[in-house]
């Protein structure tokens, strides 16, 4: 009797296996491919085997050589997808699972794992684009939609995040992250009693998870009710006792609360986990916002021993030593955070900003100009380059800070439903009242003595918040209509004629409060609207209350060589619109009224 060929080896062990019995298949696949080495079939198979029995490398390789004889089977495609995540190799398998989708136009499983992929890579719009095109596919499969509404919530389309949400939930009601994910959507727009219920659902349907109690934490936070905020976020550091945005934010919110041990959850953590670098370099980062140079110094210190090739920890203790005045230590710290992460900007930057402050002008514009020309849009690097022009004479200091082409100042209208700006303000005032809640300054923020709202002011559901955005946006559009055209300009050169806000907030200094030198890193248009200022502003001929352009963030003696070059009043009415680079702070006031803005920074969309 004749032996069977190479395809009826291969239908016998495709049997055995399609059977679960790989043990079977196995010889039987190694004498196919005795026969036939390049047999696509068989080497998949051989790659299933593997796969079933942890084997990744192996099963990986076996998946390569069948794509190398058919590169046109999608599911060997998938497969081969699936085990390049488990040899932790994301962007192989992004790649992988797109060939699987390109070969079956209407399967929609590799097009949710790309999609679920391109999110871990930090490409959001991407991975929204897939992501839709899969829902398209599978509109009632629910981890899809799941998926879609997440990543709509990231790229800020709230309402279709909402909307999404909606038709997952009524699928699958009783799934619990359904209605923590509503929670967070409904959180960012402002409803925060809704909010609250579907993180309570979420909770009672048995979400138990660190992130779930961490944005309960954040809803509370935003009702006003600290005190339970506070016991959330402890709850999410019960579950997973390293959770960075638990403990940095309870830290924050128990500062804001007044809390004298704001930093005793990370102390304890650093007990607990004595090997870890977080805790320290989070204290770090924060005694530095607190002005607590020295415990800084010591708590980046603690962190660069825990972890030496660190770069951020080298950068945190070179901006302590900065702050104490010890230059020297100061510069060779950066040099040290430069060196082991030569590209990062945010470190190029910090160590320029040093550098001006110890003197070494000429080593600073070398690093500004180094962080601009691998981030051209960078906001810092441009206004720390500017610096540098304008020590040196260079004219781009001029074609950067002109004040007549980059700031502009609009009076609005009011409101339809408002005779006059002055009684649209105190309506705003009151409805903007209810969301400075906390007892001092966020410990991460320009503003001294005073409070400033949470979240994105313009997401939320207000009416006269809303009207109010209604004139900005027009506003800005007829200002940027009238700047000069400039393609090299970092501000005009960028106009593509549709923007967005990349954040909203509203501020309210009290006497004796004002705002810190600084720039609006995440912008390229900034702006205050003025709804209420102290009568002595208006009045000041010594500028109190005022806002200035022109002087940095930077430390005495440094600082007297650049006096600002321009002062504004916080006139009501009145919205005041600079570039993000632009260094600018207010000067304190003496008077019992509030100084009230809304501040918003834009970006090209």
């Amino acid at each position: 009797m004749p032996e069977p060929g190479a395809a009826a080896l291969l239908d016998q062990a495709l049997r055995a296996l399609a059977a679960g019995q790989p043990q079977a298949a196995g010889p039987l696949l190694g004498e196919v491919l005795r026969r036939d080495p390049h047999s696509p079939r068989a080497h998949a198979a051989l790659g299933q085997i593997a796969a079933q029995q942890q084997r990744w490398a192996e099963a990986e390789a076996a998946f390569g050589r069948s794509l190398q004889g058919d590169a046109g089977q999608p599911r060997v495609w998938f497969a081969r997808a699936q085990v390049l995540e488990m040899l932790q190799r994301p962007g192989d398998a992004a790649h992988a699972f797109a060939q699987a989708a390109d070969r079956h136009a209407g399967w929609a499983a590799p097009r949710y794992h790309l999609a679920r992929l391109l999110r871990d890579l930090g490409q959001r719009a991407a991975a929204l684009q897939v992501a839709s095109e899969t829902a398209g596919l599978a509109p009632e499969d629910v981890d899809v939609l799941q998926l879609q509404a997440m990543l709509q919530e990231e790229c800020g389309d709230l309402d279709a995040a909402e909307q999404t949400l909606g038709a997952a939930l009524g699928l699958e009601p009783r799934r619990a992250s359904l209605h923590h994910n509503l929670g967070v959507v409904l959180h960012r727009r402002g409803r925060h009693a809704q909010a609250l219920a579907a993180h309570e659902a979420a909770l009672a349907l048995g979400l138990d998870a660190a992130d779930a109690h961490y944005n309960l934490g954040n809803t509370l936070q935003a009702l006003g009710r600290g005190e339970a905020a506070v016991a959330a976020y402890r709850q999410a550091l019960a579950r997973a006792p390293l959770h960075a945005l638990g403990l940095y934010d309870l830290a924050r919110l128990r500062w804001a609360l007044g809390h004298a041990g704001f930093d005793a959850e990370l102390l304890h953590a650093q007990q607990q986990a004595p090997a870890s670098d977080l805790p320290p370099s989070l204290l770090g980062l924060l005694y530095l916002k607190a002005g607590r140079t020295e415990a800084a110094l010591q708590a980046y210190g603690d962190a660069a021993r825990l972890a030496p090739r660190a770069a951020a920890h080298a950068d945190g203790l070179g901006q302590a030593l900065c702050r104490m005045g010890r230059h020297a230590e100061a510069r060779e710290a950066h040099r040290r955070a430069v060196e082991q992460a030569p590209e990062d900007v945010r470190l190029l930057t910090s160590a320029a900003q040093s550098l001006y402050a110890g003197g070494h002008d000429g080593e600073a514009l070398a690093l500004a100009e180094r962080a601009l020309a691998l981030a051209p849009h960078d906001q810092l690097a441009i206004a720390l380059a500017g610096l540098g022009w304008r020590l040196r004479g260079d004219p781009r200091d001029a074609w950067l800070h002109d004040p007549d082409t980059v700031i502009g100042m609009v009076d609005l209208a009011p409101p339809e439903g408002f005779a006059d700006i002055e009684s649209f303000n105190a309506a705003l005032a009151q409805e903007l009242a209810g969301l400075h809640t906390d007892a001092v300054a966020p410990i991460d923020q320009t503003l001294r003595e005073g409070t400033q709202t949470r979240g994105h002011l313009f997401d939320l559901d207000l009416p006269l918040v809303s009207a109010l955005r209604g004139r900005i946006e027009d506003a800005i559009g007829a200002w940027l209509a009238t700047r000069p055209e400039d393609p090299t300009h970092p501000l005009f050169g960028r106009r593509t004629g549709a923007w967005r806000f990349a954040d909203s907030w509203s501020s309210r200094l009290r006497r004796g409060g004002f705002h810190t030198r600084h720039i609006h890193g995440h912008g390229w248009l900034s702006s205050c609207y003025y709804v209420a200022a102290p009568p002595s502003a208006l009045a000041s001929s010594t500028h109190a209350g005022w806002i200035q352009f022109g002087e940095p963030a930077l430390p005495e003696p440094a600082r007297e060589a650049f006096p600002p070059w321009r002062f504004e009043a916080p006139r009501p009415g009145r919205l005041l619109l600079f570039p993000s680079y632009l260094w600018h702070g207010t000067l304190p006031f003496e008077d019992d009224a509030f100084r009230l803005t809304v501040a918003f920074d834009v970006v090209p969309a």
